[in-house]
């Protein structure tokens, strides 16, 4: 067990001086939510209205998803890149806990995607954004968009596992972001059209960004944060079990 964390600390150092040698990326990262702010409340605010809540208010917590899911495409991409310049190979043949590859793509990720997020919150504070969370209600957010992340994360790593060229990630990174808006993202799920309405409701990311939400602004909430965490729970099983699998299987290739 020992030998297992220290080498998926080895593996995260290493992924981590990787992102450092590309800063434009983080920079990136950091401003995109500043700008997906200024964009969606001030340029689509004045279109929307939301009974009761300030349109960047309601926002929020879809751009927060959104950024988390467009910075996680640099660790689909990262283990792509591992995966099919031969560095694997030579990590097989090295004394090394075989979970310290995935494990290290992960930890940099997850830690990657909060600070993203922190960065979101800080950019909606600046646009408008006022809520009326606790320290409590602050503490099950976080805990909430941290599971998210980390089921978000292993879905990543699937895809940069299966995919056979950054072009195949792009386009499934895109239809990740798709899922922001066919959610409570950015309108109510009432205002779409039936089939999108239908979808929206009982798509994952509805009840998170649902509970995120009430918890930052103090709407009403019913089971959304059950049903917020039973989702994270379950998609981090699936995608952990199925990455490890697929892993598995490329190294007896």
């Amino acid at each position: 067990m020992n030998k297992a964390i220290s080498d998926s600390y080895t593996m995260f150092k290493r992924c981590f001086v990787k992102t450092l040698r590309s800063p434009e990326a983080m920079t990136m990262a950091i401003v995109v939510p500043f700008v997906m702010m200024v964009l969606f409340g001030f340029v689509f605010g004045g279109i929307v209205y939301i009974e009761g809540l300030n349109y960047i208010n309601f926002i929020v917590p879809g751009i927060i998803l959104q950024c988390v899911f467009q910075s996680s495409t640099a660790t689909a991409l990262s283990v792509h890149n591992d995966m099919s310049t031969g560095i694997i190979d030579r990590f097989r043949s090295m004394q090394i806990a075989k979970s310290a590859f995935l494990s290290g793509h992960v930890w940099l990720s997850v830690i990657r995607s909060i600070v993203i997020a922190i960065a979101t919150i800080g950019a909606a504070f600046i646009v408008g954004f006022r809520p009326t969370a606790g320290v409590v209600e602050w503490l099950m957010v976080a805990g909430i968009l941290t599971l998210f992340i980390i089921a978000v994360t292993w879905l990543v790593v699937i895809i940069g596992l299966v995919s056979k060229d950054s072009e195949s990630i792009s386009g499934a990174s895109f239809l990740m972001v798709i899922f922001v808006f066919l959610s409570s993202a950015f309108a109510p799920p009432d205002t779409l059209p039936t089939v999108l309405r239908v979808f929206a409701r009982y798509q994952p990311l509805t009840p998170v960004i649902d509970a995120v939400r009430g918890l930052v602004l103090g709407t009403p909430l019913e089971n959304e944060i059950l049903i917020a965490l039973v989702w994270c729970v379950g998609l981090t099983i699936v995608a952990f079990v199925g990455a490890v699998q697929i892993y598995k299987s490329k190294l007896t290739k």
